[in-house]
């Protein structure tokens, strides 16, 4: 009787990481906004746009990867979100400022991939997008909140 060759076929179970998943991506948004006159005014004066000033301080808050903020541009972003109260009480200071460490540690690990190998770098990403959605269900369920996970399509 002749052997029959077994088929030897690579499963990778963390293919679906291979891309960010859609609902847990950077996302161009359409915002309708009342922009105060003396906003307007002061920016015009100083030949800068609204929505400028609004993605900066977006990216610095969050320790995007695009971002080219020095450090004390983002603790002062930090400063000023946090002093607005945002997210509290929902969240304590403490646990805001624990994500804001968080988010400039995964920061910290974007910056050191330039060197890596393919297959490195591959599962560097494959990781990261695991530990995004990971991080995002974690603070988002944290206090028991009742709205469904979905909920971050709206924002």
């Amino acid at each position: 009787m002749k052997k029959q060759k077994t088929k030897v076929r690579t499963v990778d179970k963390y293919e679906k990481y291979a891309e960010i998943g859609e609902m847990y991506s950077s996302k161009w948004k359409k915002v309708n906004l009342f922009i105060p006159s003396n906003f307007r005014m002061l920016c015009a004066i100083l030949g800068v746009m609204p929505k400028d000033i609004l993605c900066d301080f977006m990216r610095m808050v969050c320790y995007a990867p695009s971002d080219r903020a020095t450090e004390e541009q983002r603790k002062a972003a930090k400063k000023f979100f946090l002093t607005c109260r945002f997210g509290q009480p929902t969240y304590s200071e403490k646990d805001i400022n624990t994500m804001f460490k968080e988010l400039k540690a995964m920061r910290a690990t974007y910056n050191s991939t330039e060197n890596m190998d393919w297959d490195d770098k591959e599962l560097f990403w494959k990781n990261n997008h695991m530990y995004i959605e990971y991080w995002f269900k974690r603070w988002f369920e944290k206090n028991r909140r009742q709205d469904d996970i979905s909920i971050l399509e709206k924002y």
